[in-house]
């Protein structure tokens, strides 16, 4: 008798990444981490530990696509449980968030398009969302393993996105399928998603995504990750160093120059 393999079904989720929009002056990471800002990273780590399953939260990502603003919710509940207090920011200012950026209006629900990454982290530098504002963010390069675990182990996470299969509407954990890259598991044939990576090991990666902590294989993260970024916050950085013991005062004070400089 074949084993039974569990499922979900995400198929009726709202997602809400508009595709990957550059701007050549948005920093990258491998700047700040060559050279005396490099560390070696664990061969595996896991930021979530401090906030319960059941406590992430839809951030109404099941009815509207604001999966970019639900995912800054998120980062704020995965920086503060680790540094201090768990914070939960209020639905209605990450809703709030996401009709600042987009034009959404919550009462007709019109302009409910979603949102560009890139425009969620450039409004989060000036404004706050549910009291909390970044500094800066860096973009990583695709593929490179080495340097998603740095930005998640020296930051506190990842903001990815990603341009799902339809083969991962029903998987328990997001993989390749067997077809590869093309049908059901062609890159982008489902949906274009926003996601927070919070851990890795030797196997994939864990993220938050609707509310849940889901995985991810590695392969999965190179076929379908279009775009993802670093993000510097008071709420991990406000230290000298940040939860993992990585002294942070001199990639601090790099970035803060790097900001003036442009």
């Amino acid at each position: 008798m074949s084993k039974k393999i569990s499922r979900v079904d995400h198929s009726k989720m709202k997602s809400g990444r508009l595709p990957v929009k550059h701007d050549p002056r948005t920093f990258k990471l491998s700047t700040y981490l060559r050279g005396k800002h490099l560390t070696d990273t664990p061969t595996e780590w896991n930021w979530g530990g401090k906030v319960k399953s059941n406590k992430w939260g839809m951030m109404r990502n099941n009815v509207l696509d604001i999966c970019t603003c639900a995912a800054a919710g998120h980062f704020i509940m995965l920086w503060t449980s680790n540094t201090g207090k768990l914070i939960e920011p209020r639905v209605i200012s990450i809703i709030e968030t996401y009709s600042a950026i987009t034009g959404f209006d919550s009462k007709t629900g019109k302009n409910d398009t979603g949102a560009y990454l890139i425009d969620v982290l450039k409004y989060w530098r000036k404004y706050f969302i549910g009291g909390h504002r970044i500094f800066a963010f860096a973009q990583l390069e695709n593929k490179n393993r080495e340097l998603l675990k740095q930005a998640i182990y020296l930051f506190g996470g990842c903001y990815a996105g990603l341009a799902l299969p339809t083969s991962a509407k029903t998987q328990l954990i997001w993989s390749v399928p067997k077809e590869g890259t093309k049908g059901n598991g062609a890159p982008g044939s489902w949906t274009d998603h926003c996601v927070l990576i919070i851990g890795y090991n030797q196997d994939g990666l864990r993220i938050i995504t609707w509310g849940a902590e889901k995985v991810m294989t590695w392969d999965f993260w190179e076929a379908y990750c279009e775009e993802s970024y670093a993000v510097f916050s008071d709420d991990f950085l406000k230290k000298s160093k940040n939860p993992a013991g990585i002294n942070l005062k001199g990639l601090r004070r790099d970035i803060e120059a790097l900001k003036k400089e442009r």
